[in-house]
C-alpha cells in the first residue's frame, strides 16, 4: 500500500490568509492614509502600540492615530483606540462611526468571520424612529491592495427603525483588506481616508515616505531646489540606518531626530559642510520601536522625512 502525501505551498494571500488577517493588530504595525479633502488634504498615520491576551483568551490591541501635518488627533480615527478580538473573530471597539448614542463602553464593529449580507445590531439607543445602530457586510470581493492580490470586506453602518432593515440612514462605512486591515473609511460629515502605505510585520507596502510632516518642516525657498534629503536606508531599521543628503553650497548643517510627537531625541550634525553628498549613521539603540522623524536644516532650507525603528 502506498500513501501519498500532497503538500500545498500557498502563495496567494487571498487564499492562504485566515480571516484574522482582516485585522492585523500586532504591536508596531503601522499604517498611513490619505485624508481626502479638496480644501486641505493631509496624511493620517496609525500605529499599533500594544497587543496582549487577557485571562479569557481575547486579544487586546491599542492603536494611536494622528495627523502628520499638523500633529493632532484626527477626527476620523481615534487618537487612542482600544480593540478586543474574541475567539469568534468579533472585534469590539471603544470607537465606532455610528455609536454616538450607544451607552456600552465597547461595541461590536467587525465580524471577521462574517459573510456577505450578514448584519448585526451595534446597539439600541432607545426611543422611536431610527433607534438601531446597525452594521452590514455589503460586499466581499477579490481586490489588489498596495500591489498585493487579496480580499476586501466592505461594511456599511446605518441607522434603522427595525433591526431587520437592510438599509436606513447611512452613517458611513469601512473597507477591511486581508493582510492589511482598515483600507478605507468614509464617515458621515467627514472626508474619507484611503490606505497609501503600511509597515506590517516589518515589511513595507506602498508609499510611506513622501509626505509633509509637522516637525519644523518648510518648503525650500524658490531657486534652492538642489538641496536633497534622501530617505534613510534601510527603513524600517534595527538598530542602525544611514541618512544621506546633498547640499549645493557650503552651509552650516543641523541634522536632528525627533520622536513622533515632536520631542528631539538626537542631534546628529551641528557643523559646516561642503558641497556634495554626505551621509551619517543613526543608531537607535536604547530607543523604543516606533515612528521617528529626521530633519535637515540649513540657514535657507529645511526638510523632514520619516523612519520606522522596528525591534
Amino acid at each position: 500500500m502506498f500513501i501519498i502525501f500532497i503538500i500545498i505551498i500557498c502563495t496567494v494571500p487571498s487564499i492562504c490568509q485566515d480571516n484574522s488577517d482582516y485585522f492585523p493588530y500586532k504591536k508596531y504595525n503601522y499604517w498611513e492614509y490619505y485624508w481626502i479633502e479638496s480644501c486641505c488634504p493631509d496624511t493620517i498615520v496609525s500605529l499599533s502600540v500594544f497587543d496582549s491576551v487577557d485571562n479569557e483568551g481575547r486579544k487586546i490591541a491599542v492603536f494611536d492615530s494622528y495627523f502628520i501635518n499638523p500633529i493632532v488627533p484626527p477626527a476620523i480615527l481615534p487618537d487612542s483606540g482600544t480593540y478586543t478580538i474574541d475567539s469568534s473573530l468579533n472585534v469590539f471597539s471603544n470607537f465606532t462611526l455610528t455609536g454616538g448614542g450607544c451607552s456600552e463602553e465597547y461595541l461590536l464593529i467587525y465580524k471577521l468571520n462574517g459573510k456577505q449580507g450578514d448584519q448585526w445590531v451595534i446597539c439600541d439607543v432607545g426611543g422611536g424612529g431610527y433607534h438601531y445602530e446597525m452594521a452590514r457586510i455589503q460586499e466581499i470581493r477579490e481586490d489588489v491592495i498596495l500591489g498585493v492580490p487579496t480580499k476586501v470586506m466592505w461594511i456599511d453602518y446605518f441607522l434603522a427603525a427595525d433591526s431587520t432593515d437592510t438599509t436606513g440612514l447611512g452613517r458611513g462605512g469601512d473597507v477591511l483588506a486581508k493582510g492589511f486591515g482598515l483600507q478605507a473609511r468614509q464617515s458621515e460629515g467627514w472626508p474619507g481616508i484611503i490606505l497609501k502605505g503600511a509597515v506590517l510585520d516589518g515589511i513595507l507596502y506602498g508609499d510611506t515616505t513622501n509626505v509633509i510632516v509637522g516637525v519644523d518642516d518648510q518648503n525650500p525657498p524658490f531657486g534652492l531646489t538642489n538641496f536633497e534629503l534622501n530617505q534613510n536606508f534601510p527603513n524600517p531599521f534595527n538598530p542602525q540606518t544611514t541618512i544621506r543628503f546633498y547640499i549645493p553650497e557650503r552651509s552650516f548643517i543641523k541634522l536632528k531626530v525627533f520622536a513622533m510627537l515632536g520631542d528631539e531625541v538626537r542631534l546628529l550634525l551641528n557643523e559646516e559642510k561642503g558641497v556634495g553628498y554626505h551621509e551619517i549613521t543613526f543608531d537607535g539603540s536604547g530607543l523604543p520601536s516606533g515612528v521617528y522623524f529626521y530633519t535637515l536644516q540649513t540657514p535657507t532650507f529645511s526638510q523632514t522625512k520619516k523612519m520606522v525603528l522596528l525591534r
